[in-house]
């Protein structure tokens, strides 16, 4: 849980507001059974969805899968930070809160986090100060209306050296502080000054609505045209998406996102309502900003600019968007257009025709690239069957495998041969790394730690039996009672594989005996990813786990060990295919004579069952 102030502190301030009493506040609330239901005020519902269970202090809705405890409620429906939301229940609750001369350590004491919060408010009261005339001049040159100025809250950084810096100062703000923000750059000859000056400002905005540090545009000939803050403790470019913040629900309810490169092209997006809109704001967009946004979106249209730099662009990241298993479609914007200039010349509808008639990366690629002669192809399909490689999920491989074959004329079979033979050689130099990584091999499931790719060994699927086996025990537990006993006796926390629900398992384990009812409300960390909420809140409001236990759990488990055993046989699969290709027969042999093993365990675990 946070640590800004003690943990005993925050449970007491969740335990001293009633969920139900806090919603009802914002929601009519009718009874239905033990729980309470009324419409979801986080989307447009005819049907209430939103379901508050008082005896576990959460809710959840079934329409767009929110949940948590009284906190995230009101993080969420007032669009506030954590610490924001338990200071107005803590008022609420008549509880004093520490104050700063405490020993608490928190990101709202954090100097770095103070000097930005400052810099906020000082380049928000420059544009509407006497000096940010020019700014503001530009602001409605862009076509910026005041309710995305302030949503983004976009300021000024006025001309002059030192103009924050003093005012900084004025506040009792240490020079270190906002050295450690980078919002000021030491001289060669000594001093300081502000990165900033003369720009309009973009803060970049945590999910708590938060500065972690700021973008800039210069007005006039000022180079760069873009400046961003450096990288800080608190601002990590590789893994910020700014807009975000705005745009998660949005694009958590349509399971769609848009990427597009820049500041400008974000906001004249935003302003005309597609608030589903992420960019990757100066940097190539990078895995952990694909994890990113596959945490909230299934498809993602790319919307990057015309030009050539623009289009290399658009490949890269789509590339990197397909291999993480999301949708990619890609806009083709004209030669020196952008999605800011093409929505403010030609409207939002023309946008949506573009967005809707846009390519998936398949057409994208072939269409840009020269497939006259059998060179031509052969360079196209080895470079899409890169990507592929990739790719993790295989039905989703096996579909672009075919759509490469019909694109570029060419046999299937051929195709996945050569995907194939890459596959095996990928596989093969992913071992020799493991080994020289790591000395003696570790098995994990019947494969190496080499083997094992970054979020490879993890459970995707949330459709399929063996998620919804793992889904099915944490709610045996989170249910308490005999078929909670019965789960701990009959199954460890590592056999679940997929990591949310994993995490979750250890924490109950290590936190509560079967007797005792599980704090659900106190499992959910209001700054985490969401994901847990949901799985605790779902499984919780829905009550579909009180049933027979012990039955359940002995099906529940079957099916997790069947699953582990047959996906271990693919593996061993793959393994024998790729010494097959490269001509190793010892490794083949040795995988043959493990599948055998695996094939008897399985054929053990059936007849037990």
């Amino acid at each position: 849980m946070a640590n800004r102030i003690p943990d005993e502190l925050i449970d007491q301030i969740r335990e001293a507001n009633n969920i139900v009493d806090v919603i009802s506040e914002h929601v009519q609330l009718k009874r239905a059974g033990g729980n309470f239901k009324g419409p979801c005020p986080f989307h447009q519902e005819k049907t209430p969805s939103f379901n508050v269970n008082p005896a576990r202090q959460i809710y959840h809705c079934f329409g767009c899968g929110v949940g948590g405890n009284v906190i995230t409620f009101l993080m969420e429906y007032e669009k506030i930070g954590f610490m924001d939301a338990l200071r107005e229940l803590a008022h609420r609750a008549g509880i004093t809160l520490p104050d700063r001369g405490s020993d608490r350590t928190g990101a709202e004491d954090d100097p770095a986090v103070v000097a930005n919060q400052m810099a906020l408010a000082f380049y928000r009261s420059c544009l509407d100060g006497e000096g940010g005339a020019e700014a503001r001049d530009y602001v409605k040159e862009r076509d910026l209306g005041p309710d995305v100025v302030s949503t983004f809250a976009i300021g000024y950084a006025p001309a002059g050296w030192d103009n924050l810096l003093s005012a900084a100062r004025r506040k009792g703000i240490a020079t270190s502080a906002l050295l450690g923000a980078g919002l000021i750059v030491e001289r060669d000859g000594g001093g300081f000054y502000d990165r900033f000056r003369q720009r309009l400002i973009f803060p970049l905005l945590s999910s708590g609505n938060r500065a972690i540090g700021f973008g800039g545009r210069a007005f006039g000939d000022q180079e760069p045209k873009y400046l961003n803050s450096p990288e800080t403790r608190l601002y990590r470019k590789g893994y910020y998406l700014y807009g975000l913040s705005q745009a998660r629900q949005a694009i958590r309810l349509s399971r769609e996102a848009i990427l597009v490169e820049g500041y400008m092209d974000l906001l004249s997006l935003y302003q005309v309502g597609f608030h589903n809109v992420v960019a990757s704001a100066g940097t190539a967009l990078t895995n952990e900003q694909g994890r990113t946004i596959a945490k909230y979106a299934d498809k993602v249209f790319i919307a990057y600019d015309g030009d050539k730099a623009g289009i290399l662009a658009a490949t890269r990241a789509a590339e990197t968007l397909i291999q993480l298993g999301l949708k990619v479609r890609v806009a083709a914007f004209p030669d020196g257009a952008d999605p800011d200039s093409y929505v403010r010349e030609f409207g939002p509808d023309a946008l949506r025709d573009l967005l809707t008639s846009s390519q998936d990366f398949i057409d994208f690629y072939v269409s840009l690239n020269p497939t006259d002669s059998p060179d031509d192809r052969e360079g196209a399909a080895r470079s899409l069957i890169e990507t592929v490689v990739g790719i993790e999920d295989s039905l989703k491989a096996e579909l672009m495998l075919e759509k490469i074959a019909t694109a570029l004329s060419l046999r299937p079979a051929v195709v996945a041969r050569v995907y194939e033979r890459r596959r095996a050689e990928r596989q093969l130099r992913g071992r020799a790394a493991g080994r020289a990584r790591g000395g003696e091999e570790k098995q994990i499931h019947g494969r190496t730690s080499g083997d094992i790719r970054h979020g490879e060994a993890a459970d995707r699927d949330t459709t399929g039996a063996h998620y919804a086996a793992q889904k099915g025990l944490l709610g045996l537990l989170l249910a308490g009672g005999e078929g909670a006993e019965y789960v701990r006796s009959h199954i460890s926390a590592s056999e679940f594989t997929n990591p949310d629900i994993r995490t979750l398992v250890e924490r109950i384990l290590a936190g509560s005996t079967s007797e005792s009812q599980v704090d659900i409300a106190a499992l959910i960390d209001p700054e985490d990813d969401s994901v847990p909420a949901v799985l605790l809140t779902e499984l919780t409001v829905s009550e579909s786990s009180q049933r027979d236990g012990s039955r359940l759990c002995d099906d529940y488990i079957g099916v997790i060990r069947k699953t582990q055993i047959e996906g271990r046989i693919r593996d061993v699969d793959k393994e024998i295919r790729a010494a097959e290709l490269t001509g190793d027969e010892r490794r083949a042999t040795e995988a043959v004579v493990r599948r055998q093993e695996l094939a008897q365990e399985l054929s053990a675990l059936s007849s037990d069952r």
